[in-house]
């Protein structure tokens, strides 16, 4: 089953800048303020738990 973050209570979002995962221009803000994509988000998560990459 994939990872989904519930980002009901993240920092939301705001000027365009780049994804720190993808690099391209994102808007969503991670908990953390960084901009990110919630699938990027998602996927790093997948890759980090389960040990090994995901497509």
């Amino acid at each position: 089953m994939p990872i989904v973050l519930d980002w009901t209570r993240g920092a939301g979002a705001g000027e365009s800048a780049p994804c720190v995962i993808c690099g391209k221009p994102a808007i969503c803000r991670s908990p953390a303020g960084k901009p990110v994509h919630k699938v990027c988000a998602e996927v790093w998560t997948a890759q980090r738990s389960t040990g090994k990459a995901v497509a």
